[in-house]
């Protein structure tokens, strides 16, 4: 963002991480509005819409008839409509997927490109909105919109927030510049994301995973109380009948490799290494280390040892 002065590119250990400011430019914002709005998104998304508050956002998927999640996104009330934020990767192909059904509804599907996204973390992160934003989100009121202003409260892996911002907004926020202690691009983001356990579905790992495998039965991101939504009779049989084979893992290593997204992660048990799951997500860290997200199979242990195909870095799981 050449509004400011610079970006670092390095990750730092969350653990103690001063105020940073990280620009999430590998998510985007999609704005819903019309009179069908709402019901489109409710047969749809695996929330149910009926129950989102004001002040509040939920965590939910768009998934595919066979009940694999195209994407998963942040949703929450915003102007006339709703908003939902989105990896930047899957949007296009997302959008188109979901106007397919939307051709005989009176409903608006955009990207917002006039919209910018930004993640605030680490030390006296909410002293810092405290002076200069009216109402500032918390546990009892997770999400804020004053004017073109929308904070989001994320309690993990530690309290943060998420500023939906205008282009008047962003230039404010460029004038305090100075008192922050670190500018970041989207990587330190996606860090606390991972250690959150929130799953990260970019276009290379879409329609690959129930939502089950990825821990949004864990979020309370499905309902299995609402009506029909494309996939639902697939996703409700998966979990009644807990058929359900893989979880979310966080594993970590040290090192400098760059795996694909969708890379195969092996495990191994009796001096032989077995494919064990996939890979959705990496970040290095400043100290060496390498973060990754995982699905694998339910069976492993603690104590197993992984590598990523073809590389020898050996990970464990992060506890």
């Amino acid at each position: 963002m050449l509004l400011f002065n610079f970006l670092k590119k390095s990750v730092y250990p969350s653990t103690n991480l001063p105020l940073t400011l990280s620009l999430l430019e590998e998510w985007c914002l999609v704005y819903i509005d019309g009179l069908d709005g709402k019901k489109h998104l409710q047969n749809q998304f695996t929330i149910d819409i009926n129950f989102l508050k004001k002040e509040e956002y939920k965590l939910c998927a768009h998934c595919n008839f066979n009940g694999k999640v195209w994407a998963t996104m942040f949703l929450f009330h915003y102007k006339k409509g709703y908003a939902y934020i989105i990896r930047k990767s899957i949007v296009k192909t997302h959008i188109k997927e979901l106007k397919k059904y939307a051709v005989f509804s009176k409903v608006q599907i955009r990207e917002l490109d006039n919209i910018f996204l930004f993640g605030l973390s680490g030390i006296d992160a909410k002293l810092f909105l405290s002076k200069y934003f009216i109402d500032i989100p918390n546990e009892q009121c997770p999400l804020t919109f004053h004017e073109d202003k929308t904070i989001l409260w994320f309690s993990k892996p530690f309290e943060r927030f998420l500023l939906v911002l205008s282009l008047k907004d962003l230039f404010f926020l460029r004038k305090k510049e100075n008192e922050i202690i670190l500018l970041n691009n989207s990587k330190q983001w996606l860090l606390l994301d991972i250690e959150a356990g929130f799953p990260i579905i970019d276009e290379q790992n879409s329609q690959k995973f129930l939502p089950q495998s990825i821990n949004l039965t864990n979020l309370q991101a499905v309902s299995f109380n609402k009506g029909c939504y494309y996939g639902q009779e697939t996703i409700a049989r998966v979990f009644h009948k807990n058929l359900n084979k893989h979880e979310l893992y966080i594993l970590s290593s040290t090192g400098n490799i760059n795996p694909k997204i969708g890379s195969i992660i092996e495990m191994k048990k009796d001096e032989k290494w077995y494919r064990i799951g996939f890979l959705l997500a990496i970040v290095h860290v400043k100290v060496n280390e390498i973060v990754i997200q995982a699905v694998l199979n339910k069976s492993v242990k603690i104590q197993n040892i992984f590598r990523i195909y073809e590389f020898k870095n050996i990970f464990l799981i992060k506890n």
